[in-house]
């Protein structure tokens, strides 16, 4: 094996228990140095019960606190990796080679501090959404500098991609987007059902939006980037 930069992957999960252990089943194998944190986000089923049958750290919030809290507390948890993935709970089809392709380009070019999959060849709907908002997308390789100096994203919630990506952009952060070929994800009408899903689904954009319009308000003026 080339590459050996251990990583810390963080999988935050809310109501994931059908879903997150074919995540967990693919990234407990990878072959680099590996430590996982899986953070149930207050979940009401069995997500932290099946996630406690594989090789991995398991957090647990009392009542959900959103995506980017729960991604805080396993930074905060770790506090320290000089690589980091961060994936969703409910992939469908992932492979190491997904990872690969995330935390390579960190490791093959020293100025990149961050990196977001785009997903291709899965479900039409789902490649459309990427092709046109990929900047909502989970799948995040960091270089440690870079998440070890980023604020706080306790506040975020599902705007935590949208934060991450106008800090970059603020800074100046270089950005790769490798494409994840066949890779895709359940919807939240599919996880939910139409009613309920379409109602977590404005949830989540409103979140989005929220971020989008405030995400200055949580920047750091004098945050040290090395970019």
């Amino acid at each position: 094996m080339v590459n050996v930069t251990p990583v810390t992957v963080l999988i935050p999960a809310f109501n994931e228990e059908p879903r997150i252990g074919a995540v967990l089943e693919v990234i407990c194998n990878i072959e680099r140095p590996h430590r996982i944190v899986v953070i149930d986000d207050g979940s009401k089923d069995g997500t932290s019960k099946v996630a406690s049958q594989y090789p991995v750290d398991v957090l647990r919030h009392p009542h959900n606190r959103g995506k980017g809290a729960a991604l805080q507390t396993g930074i905060d948890y770790i506090k320290g990796s000089p690589l980091w993935l961060f994936l969703d709970a409910d992939l469908i089809n992932l492979r190491p080679d997904h990872v690969e392709e995330l935390l390579q380009p960190l490791e093959a070019d020293e100025s990149l501090g961050m990196t977001v999959g785009v997903f291709q060849g899965g479900k039409l709907n789902v490649d459309l959404a990427q092709q046109y908002f990929g900047i909502l997308n989970g799948q995040r390789g960091f270089r440690g500098v870079f998440i070890e100096n980023v604020p706080s994203l306790h506040w975020c919630r599902f705007g935590v991609e949208i934060f991450l990506s106008k800090l970059a952009d603020h800074y100046r952060v270089p950005v790769s987007y490798p494409a994840l070929k066949g890779i895709t994800h359940h919807t939240k009408e599919e996880k939910f059902g139409f009613a309920n899903g379409l109602y977590q689904r404005l949830k989540m954009y409103y979140e989005c939006l929220y971020a989008l319009l405030n995400w200055r308000k949580h920047c750091i003026a004098d945050l040290y980037l090395p970019w």
